[in-house]
């Protein structure tokens, strides 16, 4: 009884214990007689039950028990003392009875009665309400909201609301800036309780339900909105001393806040985080391919090691040392901060170490985030400054996470996350990790304009141990290669030589601009030969890898030049 409130018009109930007068029987006693004896009410919500009394004086009370309560409500009406001359006269009352939202969904009911001027008490007639919790029952569980940047861009927050029944436990991070880049510089829980009230029409002309939040942790109250779509709910705020009018409530509803379902479902980006790759003193090894509107550019790889306890312009960071392999890369500091919880990698610059000014500097940096469920998107906007320049262009990228693909590259067949990235002015890039070990399998980018450059592993190792299918168990030799279009990537070289080996043992070979014929052949013991129209033989012997795998390595002899490489099926 304590949780329900009653009142006729503006006259509210006072609570009293036991008991109700009981019915007398005079027989000029008031007959009551409710509109109906079963009322739908929502959790957080009212209702108002008509009554008709047959009485020979005006009503002055009202009397209300909820059946099993040890209370009951008595709403005074008036001091009206002045019979009806025996004669009875159909008086309508109309009964408030509000629900608060801690009421779950079922059923209570209520025993109804009035008195007369006369001290009369009139008949019990009982009436049910059925409670619909819809709103509260929806919430309940878990929800996150995603990196909510303040009005001024200052700072940022990221977090969950745990509702248990109208109880809610919000835990939330704040960051310094409007992307929830780095660490947070706090975070903190409150207590909130809630309760629903009546469902009214939005400006946006959709449905949605009053609701009121009352922080228990800091105090304050304040008026919203809630609009629950599934596994998505959205909170708008009204203006500040707005009141609990639905009215001022249905004009402002602006878009504060989505909430989703944790990411626990099927496929999550995180999956593709591999931590071990950000650990301090993690060696790691990556050759990849690459081609331009489908041409064959080169190959080229890298090896990284990885410094944890870093900075870069006063800004920690991780520091990734990358060592050119003899491919022509340069070699260069690449610079990161990596968020192990969320998880995510937010790379804020490239400094080139050979004495070129090829570098950026990105603030608050390119952030991609592994936190993301199948189709989730987000959006950063960071300024980039070339290193040696004084002034940076400001960028803005969407990037989404599609989900899981599986793709074959010359390394073997991976499950990868691919991630979408668009940026305003036409550009796009799409990358896909492998799941277990974050390794880059593939990737793709193109300008407005421009033909689609294309990258694909390989090989690969993490601290020793092999990722993929190639490089392999050595499995023979040349003695199986068949006529066709193969590169030839010689550790030393800037970019790998093309070969055309046809039918017969005659073909083609081109670097560069440089081109001309040759002839082939494998000897008995499985070593190719390369004569050159020009003059001058090269012998390739293969040390891993099965010529039909797509990438081997081999050995390459060119007196007095010896060294080693890849050869590749293009």
């Amino acid at each position: 009884m304590q949780a329900i409130l009653i009142k006729v018009g503006d006259r509210d109930a006072s609570l009293l214990d036991g008991d109700p007068p009981a019915p007398t029987s005079t027989g000029n006693d008031p007959v009551l007689q409710a509109a109906t004896r079963q009322v739908g009410v929502p959790s957080g919500g009212s209702a108002s039950l008509s009554l008709d009394f047959e009485t020979g004086s005006a009503l002055s009370a009202i009397f209300a028990k909820v059946v099993g309560s040890d209370r009951y409500a008595e709403v005074l009406l008036g001091s009206e003392t002045q019979s009806r001359s025996g004669t009875k006269a159909l008086e309508t009352v109309v009964l408030d009875i509000e629900v608060p939202s801690n009421i779950g969904a079922g059923e209570f009911c209520v025993a109804i009665s009035g008195r007369d001027a006369e001290n009369l008490v009139s008949n019990v007639d009982t009436v049910c309400f059925d409670v619909d919790n819809a709103v509260i029952d929806a919430l309940q569980g878990t929800w996150d909201f995603a990196c909510s940047p303040a009005d001024d861009g200052s700072e940022s927050f990221e977090g969950s609301w745990a509702f248990d029944g109208t109880d809610v436990t919000v835990t939330e991070s704040v960051w310094p800036n409007g992307s929830c880049l780095g660490s947070p510089e706090d975070s903190y829980s409150e207590q909130l309780t809630v309760a629903v009230g009546e469902q009214v029409q939005a400006a946006d002309g959709e449905p949605a339900s009053e609701i009121d939040i009352r922080n228990l942790t800091e105090g304050g109250f304040f008026y919203s909105l809630v609009r629950v779509d599934g596994d998505t709910f959205q909170l708008a705020r009204a203006p500040m001393g707005s009141g609990s009018s639905a009215e001022m409530r249905a004009v402002s509803f602006e878009l504060n806040r989505t909430f989703t379902r944790p990411t626990d479902s099927v496929d999550p980006a995180s999956a593709c985080f591999n931590p071990v790759l950000w650990q301090d003193g993690t060696e790691y090894t990556e050759s990849d391919r690459e081609t331009e509107g489908g041409a064959f550019v080169g190959e080229f790889t890298s090896d990284f090691t990885v410094f944890t306890d870093s900075s870069f312009q006063g800004r920690p960071a991780t520091r990734v040392f990358v060592q050119d392999s003899g491919t022509g890369l340069a070699d260069a500091n690449e610079y990161f901060q990596i968020d192990f919880e969320v998880p995510s990698i937010n790379a804020i610059a490239d400094e080139n170490l050979q004495g070129m000014n090829d570098g950026f500097v990105s603030d608050p940096g390119e952030l991609l985030r592994f936190d993301l469920a199948p189709g989730e998107s987000y959006s950063y906007t960071s300024t980039y400054t070339e290193l040696g320049a004084e002034v940076g262009d400001d960028g803005t990228a969407t990037v989404t996470y599609v989900g899981r693909e599986t793709i074959t590259v010359p390394a073997g067949t991976f499950e990868t996350c691919r991630f979408d990235l668009t940026t305003p002015d036409g550009y796009r890039e799409t990358e896909w990790f492998g799941v277990g070990n974050g390794i880059e399998i593939a990737g793709e980018n193109e300008g407005p304009g421009e033909p689609v450059t294309r990258t694909e592993l390989l090989f690969a190792e993490i601290n020793g141990e092999p990722i993929g299918e190639a490089p392999g168990v050595p499995d023979g030799d040349f003695s199986s290669l068949m006529p066709g279009t193969y590169a030839a990537a010689i550790d030393g070289d800037e970019q790998a030589t093309a070969f055309e080996l046809n039918e017969g043992g005659a073909g083609t070979w081109s670097f560069g601009e440089d081109g001309g014929s040759i002839t082939w052949e494998v000897t008995e013991d499985g070593v190719l030969i390369i004569a050159f129209s020009g003059g001058g033989t090269e012998r390739y012997t293969l040390t891993s890898g099965d010529t039909s795998a797509g990438t081997v390595l081999i050995e390459f002899s060119n007196e007095p030049d010896n060294a080693t490489g890849t050869w590749t099926q293009l």
